[in-house]
């Protein structure tokens, strides 16, 4: 029999961050997360060629640094979404560059930040996985 903590909805004053695709005019619940936004942007076949072989490389980065959180595995809610701790500041930085190719491509994107992201679903060093009704 194991025993699974209850869950976690806020973490002493620390602030997340999550960067969305979307105006401040839709609901944050109905915007996409910028990895998601970049992967339909690279599948449009809108990128040119170099942009192409850059957004390779970040998601080859990606995958190879930062921890995957169990999405399909795991049963969590389907609006879960990953905020990031203030100790991804690596992450944070190459998410900077997703975010630069959206913009040059004209999706908005927005930072949200927040001391209490919801009920904490995953957790590792530099990010967790959340399911609220706000977000």
């Amino acid at each position: 029999m194991s025993f699974d903590p209850p869950p976690q909805t806020s973490r002493g004053g620390m602030t997340f961050i999550r960067f969305v695709v979307g105006t401040n005019q839709e609901r944050a619940r109905q915007q996409t997360g910028v990895v998601a936004e970049l992967r339909l942007l690279k599948e449009s076949g809108d990128l040119p060629d170099y942009e192409h072989e850059h957004v390779a490389e970040l998601f080859a980065w990606l995958n190879d640094h930062l921890p995957c959180p169990p999405f399909s595995s795991a049963e969590w809610p389907e609006d879960a979404v990953s905020w990031f701790k203030p100790s991804a500041v690596e992450f944070i930085a190459r998410f900077r560059e997703i975010i630069t190719i959206l913009e040059e491509h004209g999706r908005f994107v927005r930072t949200l930040t927040t001391t209490d992201p919801g009920v904490i679903r995953y957790e590792d060093e530099f990010q967790v996985v959340t399911s609220s009704w706000k977000y």
